[in-house]
């Protein structure tokens, strides 16, 4: 099995061999490894004389593109999206020892009792994904003859309801799910997102978003979808599309940094194979450079964030733009201070908890009085398991022991949200162990709503600081209003703002 990481490359390239495989069907390994995926654009253009049929292939690699209706385009997307998931789906039957099949490629990700192999609560949730996506993407691009298809993506946030393409219960893209748009939903609205991507620092905008727009929409839209076997439902590719494009657009279009740490980097992203089936690995370097030569996105808008109408085209600019996502930055998760909330407790999902901080006036002061310029205030809250049922998201609040499921999120006091990711098809009993252990742990930015209860005067120093979790149920009304959950502790903590410096 090959390992693909930039350090693999050598210099001894040959430029008809790189420019036949970029333009043929061999997307697999080779090209990665020997071509554009590890390459550096500053050396091609300079070593290579400026290849102009090289230049092309980059120019033109495949665009992953805003599922919606309407568009050509799309259309022709989605057509070949569902050619290539029949494909795969006949594999099943017919040769279903094919590591390419529908059935072997969602394993991966996890199964009707447990997650496989698959990243979450971690630091690698989103290059795990990216790598994952990538080689989905080559696998249906070699089954359908299609080497410059890209995968869409559905933007909940631009286009809340599921498209009509996959609500059709004739076809192969169908899977039965509770809901079929993110309307009613508040995870995915520009309120709750645009402090999301305020984050510079590459992990805690990592962590906030996997607890709240990625656990959100799984579990909101539920069935298949909202559990552990989540990758057959044919909507899930297009819902972590849209996770990967988060992180593009936050990394290129927004132009925050990766982190430099060689733990990160060095992280190896294993259990996929190439379009032709054979085993491959992708470090987590690797995948940063992915969207700058193997595919890109078609902008939309996110948020306050508006869509980015115009494409990099000149050498130059691109050859910037490649070093400093190469280079990352010197970003951790750093911790200046830390003060335990709540120790280990079982919660009912039907009561909000409620937990006030024993701090010193020292403290108290230290919290309140910070800079949000330089530093963010986090709750940071682990669970030991997951709930026996996700029909529900937690949201968070500040200083407000009488919140409710009915406090509206535009309370001064409200800081955030997060749901849960998890649990069996229905009728599937979950099991512990056996594949990748599901970190439940959430990041819950409490900076705005301290800043505005100071405003408010709603905050002084010697007034008690608390925090409350409400779960909230989808519907109205909790499937099982004994349910516990089982929480492992409550965390305030400090962490210095990641200021991205412009590239040199």
């Amino acid at each position: 099995m090959e390992i693909l990481r930039p350090e693999d490359f050598e210099a001894k390239l040959n430029p008809s061999t790189l420019i036949e495989d970029l333009n043929s069907s061999r997307l697999g390994r080779r090209v990665f490894i020997k071509g554009l995926g590890f390459v550096s654009v500053a050396l091609l253009v300079g070593t290579m004389g400026g290849c102009d049929a090289l230049a092309d292939a980059i120019k033109n690699r495949p665009v992953r593109r805003r599922l919606r209706s309407g568009s050509p385009e799309v259309d022709a997307d989605i057509e070949t999206y569902r050619q290539g998931v029949q494909l795969m789906k006949d594999l099943d039957t017919s040769n279903p020892s094919d590591q390419r099949s529908w059935k072997n490629q969602a394993a991966i990700h996890g199964i009707t009792t447990n997650f496989t192999y698959c990243e979450h609560g971690s630091d690698h949730f989103f290059d795990w994904h990216r790598a994952y996506l990538f080689s989905l993407e080559r696998i249906i691009q070699k089954l359908t003859g299609k080497p410059k298809w890209g995968l869409p993506y559905w933007n909940w946030n631009h286009d809340p309801d599921i498209h009509s393409a996959f609500l059709d219960q004739n076809s192969t893209l169908y899977k039965a799910r509770t809901r079929t748009s993110m309307n009613g939903s508040t995870s995915d609205t520009t309120a709750e997102l645009d402090p999301i991507f305020a984050d510079t620092n590459f992990f805690t905008f990592s962590h906030q978003l996997e607890g709240t727009p990625h656990n959100d929409t799984h579990t909101y839209i539920g069935g298949t979808f909202g559990g552990y076997a989540s990758a057959n439902d044919p909507l899930f590719f297009m819902h972590h599309c849209m996770i990967d494009y988060c992180w593009a657009k936050w990394n290129v279009e927004m132009g925050n940094n990766n982190t430099n740490d060689a733990n990160w980097l060095n992280h190896d992203n294993s259990h996929f194979v190439d379009a032709d089936g054979n085993p491959i690995s992708f470090s987590a370097a690797a995948t940063t450079l992915m969207l700058l030569f193997s595919y890109r996105y078609e902008s939309s808008a996110i948020g306050s964030h508006s869509a980015q109408l115009t494409e990099i085209t000149s050498k130059a600019e691109f050859a910037k733009l490649e070093k400093r996502i190469r280079a990352g930055a010197n970003i951790r998760f750093d911790i200046k201070q830390r003060f335990r909330l709540a120790d280990k407790a079982a919660i009912s999902v039907a009561r909000p908890m409620s937990h006030e901080t024993q701090l010193t006036p020292q403290d108290f002061a230290a919290i309140i009085n910070s800079d949000s310029a330089r530093e963010r205030i986090f709750a940071s809250i682990e669970f030991a398991e997951l709930p026996p049922l996700s029909d529900f998201y937690v949201r968070v609040f500040v200083n407000l022991p009488t919140a409710t499921t009915q406090t509206s999120t535009e309370d001064p006091h409200y800081a955030g949200s997060f749901a849960f990711f998890g649990g069996a098809e229905p009728g599937i009993t979950a099991v512990a162990g056996g594949g990748h252990q599901h970190q439940q742990k959430f990041l819950v930015n409490l900076t705005n709503a301290i800043q505005r209860l100071r405003k408010n005067q709603e905050l002084r120093e010697g007034t008690p600081l608390s925090v409350q979790l409400v779960p909230v149920p989808f519907s109205g009304k909790f499937e099982k209003e004994d349910a516990e959950l089982l929480l492992n502790g409550i965390d305030i903590i400090v962490t210095p703002v990641t200021i991205n410096s412009p590239p040199q």
